[in-house]
């Protein structure tokens, strides 16, 4: 082994020094030089690994958001970034809303072009198999399941449900298309509404299909009895 300068000697000693200093806060002692190398060699491959590790099992934050709109639910799973997530969820329900707003603004728009007051919420309906079925012929709207319990009838109306008659109505679909059908009132195993006699051309027209999702309002012209339907994005 080649014998130092002095020069050379004291840079060793300094940096013995300086290394003596960091391992004595650790409560090690520097009184051999390859045990130093040894001992920091150890160290600083344990604080890289240390590192290493974290960055690998550094958990993700998961963030859930639920839109709900007309009855249909979303639900979303996004990581990391959860301002990134807060904001587009605050534009996404703004623009929901914009789009609710608009849509139902609409629909009062028409009733009222049509001469129509006294607007409902009847039902929001996920059609079934039966609903759309021709040999059926009519759509199906469960008494329990109307969102006024009220009703929608007068009492004249009732009247002629209770002495099981039928009551002509108007529908305009979701194109605003009017058709004539009949309302009847059915005594199943659960009391129904049914709308029925063109309820098949209502179906055709529209491409209505098991699954799709309608919401029915009613509203009346003068004295007539109407529905109006519409399609749930």
């Amino acid at each position: 082994m080649a014998k130092l300068t002095e020069t050379e000697y004291l840079k060793q000693q300094k940096g013995r020094l300086h290394i003596a200093n960091f391992l004595a806060a650790m409560n090690y002692h520097d009184d051999d030089l390859q045990t130093t190398i040894k001992i920091m060699h150890k160290k600083l491959l344990e604080i890289q690994q240390r590192e290493s590790s974290a960055v690998i099992n550094k958990p993700q934050t998961v963030r859930k958001i639920i839109f709900k709109f007309g009855g249909s639910k979303t639900v979303l799973h996004k990581h990391d970034d959860i301002e990134k997530d807060s904001r587009n969820a605050s534009r996404s329900e703004t623009l929901m809303c914009k789009r609710q707003k608009k849509s139902e603004e609409g629909v009062m728009d028409f009733i009222k072009s049509v001469g129509g007051s006294e607007a409902e919420f009847v039902i929001e309906k996920r059609l079934t198999v039966s609903d759309v079925t021709p040999n059926q012929g009519r759509l199906l709207i469960p008494v329990l399941q109307l969102k006024n319990r009220k009703g929608f009838l007068t009492a004249d109306e009732e009247t002629m449900m209770g002495n099981k008659e039928d009551v002509s109505v108007w529908v305009f679909d979701p194109e605003r298309h009017k058709s004539t059908l009949n309302l009847a009132k059915w005594r199943m195993s659960k009391e129904c509404y049914v709308l029925k006699t063109n309820w098949n051309h209502v179906v055709k027209t529209n491409g209505f299909k098991e699954e799709m999702v309608i919401q029915v309002l009613s509203f009346r012209v003068d004295h007539q009895l109407c529905f109006l339907l519409d399609r749930v994005a």
